[in-house]
């Protein structure tokens, strides 16, 4: 746990060394990266934060908050962790806050001693948000899951909901596992989240400085192939699927999902300048 200015922001880290910071989606919370997270400890230092409003972290104190708001939630975590640069890899709605990180980073002034260096994003199965999609559109997303979630509550929704986030290969555990770390989720947070996956969208911000990666699962019928490509495309990224996983491929497929993040944090930011967030 560590304090914030609009409370405390809880989070889930493992082994030392250079830093990889991980961001789940809007079902999820930190322990989705378990497996990952042990994979990768012996070589680095892994953060996986609970976002405002998952699992002990307070909600957002603006009702409607916006991407820039979950970014300095961010950096106050990792700067209070000591982290000075770090791999950032964005899972789902985690991509917006990855997004919108990089983007401040790429326009900070020169670093200071509060500064973190992004050397790398990592964006798995990406949403890309519905600002750019009419009113009508936005607002349907917005009553569909709210509507779930005051008919179901956060245990209803993730016993609807969960299995969803899988390919049908999926083992019960797997689905079990998807389903606890759904449950961690407050009915607050869920609201702010909700708000911020229907009023950003990812590709509307700048292009980060820092090189990016994207990969999708290929059994992703949440985030498919295409909007993954056109993440890529955009920002001249690297693109790549990840054979027999659904939206959650950290949870299906780990093994695979470690050695894409092994990868980047090896890369760094060879392919471009980093940039720094302070």
């Amino acid at each position: 746990m560590v304090p914030s200015a609009f409370g405390p922001l809880a989070y889930r880290s493992a082994g030392a060394g250079p830093a990889i910071v991980l961001l789940h989606g809007i079902g999820s919370a930190a322990g989705c990266w378990l497996d990952v997270a042990l994979a990768l400890r012996d070589q680095f230092r892994v953060i996986a934060w609970n976002a405002p409003g998952y699992a002990g972290s307070a909600p957002l104190p603006r009702a409607h908050p916006r991407a820039d708001d979950y970014a300095d939630a961010l950096h106050q975590l990792l700067t209070h962790a000591g982290v000075t640069e770090c791999v950032l890899v964005g899972h789902s709605l985690g991509a917006i806050v990855a997004g919108a990180y990089a983007a401040r980073a790429a326009g900070a002034a020169a670093p200071t001693n509060r500064s973190v260096a992004i050397q790398r994003l990592v964006l798995l199965s990406p949403a890309q948000g519905y600002a750019s999609h009419d009113a009508s559109q936005r607002e349907a997303v917005r009553i569909r899951r709210l509507a779930l979630l005051d008919r179901s509550g956060i245990d209803g929704m993730a016993a609807e909901r969960a299995s969803a986030l899988l390919s049908d290969a999926a083992t019960p555990a797997m689905r079990e596992w998807a389903a606890w770390n759904m449950r961690q989720i407050s009915t607050p947070g869920y609201r702010q989240a909700v708000g911020l996956l229907c009023d950003s969208g990812l590709l509307l911000g700048s292009t980060p400085a820092m090189p990016v990666d994207v990969r999708v699962g290929s059994e992703d019928t949440i985030t498919p192939a295409a909007s993954g490509q056109a993440i890529a495309q955009a920002w001249g990224a690297s693109f790549g699927l990840i054979n027999g996983a659904g939206h959650a491929c950290h949870i299906e497929r780990p093994a695979q999902v470690t050695e894409i993040v092994r990868a980047a944090a090896m890369e760094g930011g060879s392919a471009k300048t980093e940039s720094a967030f302070a």
